[in-house]
């Protein structure tokens, strides 16, 4: 039973020839903080959770291209005040930050993320809604999924990873909003709206947009 109303993201299996192109586009950036040369058929979203979750990396999206280094700065976390560079060990909901439009107003975001297992039997559940309508493509806009070590953070509170020192990235993505795969199940929403009906619009868009 859904009682979450959340929704399953794409499973993680990555074959040897997949890992092999994955890994070389790692090691051909790795370290130089510069942008990925991104020249493989595979969707960019299993690209970066391969990077998360087979290389150990964190992944940080924005709206903005080229960041050459993360300073701490203030964010409301759990409802509690933090000063850090915050990243994610997941690798969709950053790809939601790096491509909603923080450009356009009202600007907001309401996400959810949930995991079970590890390795092949690794699943992962989302819920996504912003303030703005989804469906108008200003909404949207192109950003970047950076890469960062994980040598300086810690895990936080909402499945964040916070640095209290400033990070170099090792490299990042940048992306577009097809790119993130939630985008056209991602459902708008109201601060007076309770969460579980914001979870519930969600569950309910993506279900009829599912093939059938």
């Amino acid at each position: 039973m859904n009682v979450l109303d959340v929704v399953e993201g794409p499973r993680l299996t990555v074959d040897a020839v997949r890992a092999a192109q994955y890994d070389a586009l790692l090691d051909g950036v790795r370290g130089t903080g510069g942008p990925i040369s991104y020249d493989v058929a595979h969707p960019k979203h299993e690209f970066l959770s391969y990077a998360v979750h087979h290389r150990g990396l964190l992944a940080h999206g924005s709206n903005r291209a080229g960041i050459e280094e993360f300073e701490p700065r203030p964010a409301d976390e759990g409802g509690t005040r933090q000063v850090g560079v915050f990243a994610a060990d997941d690798a969709i909901r950053p790809m939601g930050f790096a491509t909603v439009s923080r450009a356009r107003r009202p600007w907001g975001q309401y996400n959810g993320f949930y995991r079970t297992g590890r390795g092949e039997a690794l699943r992962r559940f989302y819920v996504f809604a912003i303030a703005r309508d989804p469906d108008d493509p200003t909404s949207w806009t192109d950003g970047a999924v950076y890469l960062l070590p994980r040598d300086t953070f810690a895990h936080g509170d909402a499945d964040e990873w916070i640095s209290v020192v400033a990070v170099r990235p090792v490299a990042w993505l940048p992306v577009s909003p097809d790119d993130f795969p939630f985008r056209r199940a991602t459902v708008r929403f109201a601060a007076s709206d309770p969460p579980w009906r914001i979870r519930r619009r969600f569950r309910d868009r993506a279900r009829a947009l599912a093939p059938p």
